[in-house]
């Protein structure tokens, strides 16, 4: 990874950063990961992203720092962005995702997992704003539910792979996943507690090129398990349940 210089401020056990002031067009990194990076906060990120406009991804897992306000500016100078990650960023909330949702079609990949203050309304602004999207983490945002996950599903068709483990969600935002969404990959379900056969059911039959599916710690049986056997011929099924071997 290139290795800029920047204010003592910013810098990090990964990265350090000092002295970005000059014109944006020197920097054209457009990958950066700043994983771990705890020490980046909002006035960093907009000092990082002002002078890399041409940032394709960008990876921000656990920058613990980082609130709404540093988020509302990576569509304002990173509109060619198409992978985020800011899995881990507690601060993040529903606001930041708005701010995140100008980036519009041209974002394909999100992660907001473990953001538990993101919830339905976020999500919804993402699903029909960026509807080109073909990954999304929600993993451990409890307050999504089906409302978002139906917006995400007829919003965003072309989506290959969602993680919405230990989220509210239930059989009728698998139903809404499956009729709309049927060339879905990768889903995990790992800790969704009103998940039940009926659901994974529906999936199996309408997802047949499904490729890999969590159901660790749902409460799924025997027979949600042969669905998905049955018309999931390539499926790879992570699971918790002693029966099923």
């Amino acid at each position: 990874m290139s290795t800029v210089s920047t204010p003592s401020s910013l810098s990090s056990g990964c990265i350090q950063i000092s002295c970005l002031t000059a014109s944006p067009t020197q920097l054209l990194l457009q990958f950066l990961d700043l994983t771990d990076c705890s020490n980046v906060d909002d006035q960093g990120l907009s000092l990082i992203v002002s002078n890399c406009p041409q940032l394709i991804y960008l990876y921000l897992r656990r920058c613990v720092k980082l609130t709404d306000i540093g988020i509302k500016y990576v569509p304002s100078f990173c509109s060619q962005l198409k992978e985020l990650s800011v899995s881990d960023c507690t601060q993040v909330t529903d606001f930041g995702l708005y701010e995140l949702a100008k980036l519009g079609a041209t974002l394909r990949y999100l992660s907001v997992a473990k953001c538990d203050q993101v919830s339905d309304a976020g999500l919804k602004v993402i699903a029909r704003r960026c509807y080109k999207l073909r990954y999304l983490n929600a993993r451990g945002c409890e307050a999504v539910s089906d409302d978002a996950i139906t917006v995400l599903a007829r919003s965003c068709t072309r989506l290959r792979a969602l993680d919405i483990g230990k989220c509210d969600v239930s059989d009728a935002g698998l139903r809404a996943l499956a009729e709309s969404c049927p060339n879905i990959k990768k889903l995990s379900l790992r800790q969704c507690d009103l998940v039940t056969d009926r659901g994974v059911q529906c999936i199996a039959y309408y997802c047949r090129g499904l490729q890999q599916l969590n159901i660790q710690d749902c409460q799924i049986s025997v027979e949600g398990y042969r669905a998905v056997k049955k018309y999931c011929k390539r499926c790879i099924i992570e699971h918790t349940n002693p029966a099923f071997f």
